[in-house]
């Protein structure tokens, strides 16, 4: 995307680069001897131009397009000879092994917060159409958290999770949701927490038998089944433990055909697939699948390509696969793999690439949250799988948000923990879009 190609004028790119430095509407109109009317008008086109629906996004295609240099940064050869490595998965998951985040995505972030921070002071500014999917949603309505404390964007911070983690499960079940396992600041958890989303509030639950990381859940009826994902030695499980929410105790059964971790999860027609991943050698394209009654698991055809750090969520009789890595590159891919013959169908790509992120069905629409293993974070996305469509939805944590968890309880979709340099205790609620339907008396 060129200068050109965008057509900001000059006094847009002047806007463009004062929101760049977290100036606020008011700021940036008396620095340009201009009203504010002025600012948000030039700010409404920039938005246009750019493609973006928030300040944040367009501060980091700024950024990316070298139109504006944060704090540190020397030009784009430089930020290309910062980036990371894409990492591996570690043979034994604890933080200081992860990469760590260079100069100039701190810097970078630390623009996004001041962003965020004028956004939330003046929530004017967020436009009254932030979803930007042109789907015909024009009479979703948005629900309120708390009356008392209105919300300037989808996003709402609720009481965080006790324990900092990534990697791990989440699932709700019942009126609670309910974190497993993961990785946190003193290695690999059998912790579990839950949340209770009427009373804002996390209580402690009975430990998972076998710590375990990299892993994901998958509900089925009244159990919450998770398997295989990396142990307390480093090495990949094949053990798959059920917990009964009710009974606040897990049992074992079958374990796994081969010890996987940092797969994607769907469940379909009450049994439980789990799509490719990692086996403590490689990136996999295996396919397995397991039956509750009969307590087996059965070896489907692979899905097309080996990638782990997958999000994977079913749709009618179709399992779609979204993103993932294979230990060179990231994928923006989304693909649909059905379950009865293997068949797997491409459908329209994400906006960015997305390894280590999650993924969810609500209401037939799939939203992508988190990732970026070696980009920069700066929107999630949802897809309209009608249209096969993707469109941006906001972020409350730029940069990179990786080993998240999402649960949906009616009416937000709860984004839990995550890593983005450190383990994350953050308990995000998003409000989806919704039509209302006005009920006759």
């Amino acid at each position: 995307m060129s200068n050109e190609q965008t057509a900001l004028s000059e006094r847009e790119m002047e806007i463009l680069r004062l929101v760049a430095t977290g100036a606020t509407n008011q700021e940036i109109a008396r620095t340009l001897t201009i009203s504010v009317n002025t600012v948000k008008v030039h700010l409404r086109n920039i938005y246009e131009k750019l493609n973006v629906m928030s300040r944040t996004e367009a501060t980091m295609v700024a950024v990316c397009q070298g139109w504006v240099q944060v704090p540190g940064q020397e030009g784009p050869a430089k930020a290309e000879e910062e980036t990371p490595a894409a990492p591996a998965l570690p043979t034994l998951p604890v933080p200081e092994r992860w990469p760590r985040i260079s100069a100039i995505k701190r810097a970078s972030l630390a623009v996004a917060l001041l962003v965020a921070l004028a956004i939330l002071l003046f929530p004017s500014l967020i436009s009254s159409s932030s979803n930007g999917s042109g789907n015909g949603n024009s009479m979703e309505q948005p629900f309120s958290v708390n009356p008392s404390r209105p919300f300037t964007t989808r996003w709402h911070a609720l009481a965080q999770m006790p324990t900092s983690r990534a990697h791990l499960a989440v699932a709700a079940w019942g009126e609670r949701i309910y974190a497993i396992g993961g990785v946190g600041n003193e290695g690999v958890l059998g912790k579990v927490e839950a949340y209770d989303p009427k009373a804002d509030a996390w209580t402690s639950r009975r430990s998972k038998p076998t710590p375990v990381g990299f892993v994901s859940a998958g509900a089925i009826e009244d159990r919450i089944y998770v398997a295989g994902g990396v142990g307390t030695d480093g090495q990949v499980e094949r053990v798959l433990e059920v917990y009964d929410p009710a009974g606040d105790t897990w049992e074992q059964r079958s374990p796994l055909p081969e010890g996987v971790a940092s797969y994607g999860v769907a469940v379909l027609g009450g049994e439980l697939y789990l799509l490719g991943g990692w086996n403590g050698r490689d990136y996999v394209a295996s396919v397995y699948r397991y039956n509750p009654e009969t307590d087996r698991w059965e070896t489907l055809p692979p899905i097309d390509r080996p990638r782990g750090f997958l999000g994977a969520a079913a749709v009618g009789d179709r399992i779609y696969l979204v993103g993932g890595y294979d230990g060179v590159v990231e994928f923006d891919t989304c693909d649909t793999y059905d379950p009865a013959t293997g068949d797997v169908v491409h459908r329209s790509p994400m906006a960015q690439q997305r390894g280590d992120l999650a993924v969810i069905v609500v209401r037939e629409y799939l939203y992508a949250m988190g990732g970026s293993m070696t980009g920069y974070l700066a929107f999630n996305e949802r897809y309209d799988p009608r249209n096969d469509t993707w469109s941006r939805i906001e972020t409350p944590i730029a940069g990179q948000w990786r080993g998240l968890g999402l649960a949906f309880s009616t009416p937000y979709i709860y984004a839990i923990g995550g890593w983005n340099g450190a383990n994350l205790s953050v308990n995000e609620a998003y409000q989806p879009l919704f039509v209302v339907v006005p009920v006759q008396p």
